[in-house]
């Protein structure tokens, strides 16, 4: 919307200043005068604007940088008085807040085409399905499924969509399957790459 505005104003001081150039031998003493006026107050309103936009983004970082302080006295607090399980409840929150909004891309299908980003995190838009071949267990072979492998990991159930945490993990010697949520995994030998999956965020 801000962008928007201002792009608005603008483009009318820019279509002013044209026309008066275009123009300016044929247009009267006035007519320029009126031009010129109203292309300065656009300038000044830009200039509020501006100015106004940059305050507010200030008092919101302000803002946030004094909820982190809060909670985190709080934490203190809670810990000091042995409330532990408050006290982490509030540490995962802050930490929620420090990371920020999750971007998350489509659903891949399985991550082989990441392969070699050893330690590197991905988040992808998945929904749980229990069709196809998987192999492995907790560390999966990067040519299975995420939407089924986040089923046998606990991390979606069949249908259910939502953004999942994947971490690409080099490959391993063997892979063990096992029988997880209705989802059955197979046993593999040697893999070039592999992968966990996990929640994006931690569950309440």
């Amino acid at each position: 919307m801000r962008t928007v505005r201002l792009l608005s104003l603008g483009a009318l001081a820019l279509l002013l200043s044209c026309a008066a150039r275009a123009r300016g031998d044929e247009l009267p003493v006035s007519a320029k005068r009126i031009i010129e006026e109203t292309d300065r107050a656009i300038q000044e309103i830009e200039k509020k604007t501006e100015a106004a936009v940059k305050k507010a983004e200030e008092d919101i970082k302000q803002k946030k940088k004094q909820l982190l302080e809060r909670l985190e006295a709080l934490e203190a607090g809670l810990t000091k008085e042995a409330k532990f399980a408050q006290a982490k409840a509030v540490r995962e929150r802050i930490q929620d807040l420090k990371a920020g909004p999750i971007v998350a891309q489509p659903d891949p299908g399985s991550p082989g085409g990441l392969r070699g980003q050893n330690g590197k995190v991905f988040h992808f838009e998945v929904t749980g399905a229990n069709a196809g071949t998987v192999w492995g267990t907790d560390i999966y072979t990067d040519d299975s499924p995420i939407a089924m492998a986040a089923v046998h990991a606990g991390v979606l159930k069949v249908g259910e969509k939502a953004v999942v945490k994947v971490t690409i993990l080099p490959g391993q010697g063997s892979y063990s399957g096992s029988m997880r949520n209705g989802i059955s995994t197979s046993d593999y030998g040697p893999w070039q790459g592999s992968y966990k999956v996990e929640p994006a965020r931690r569950k309440r």
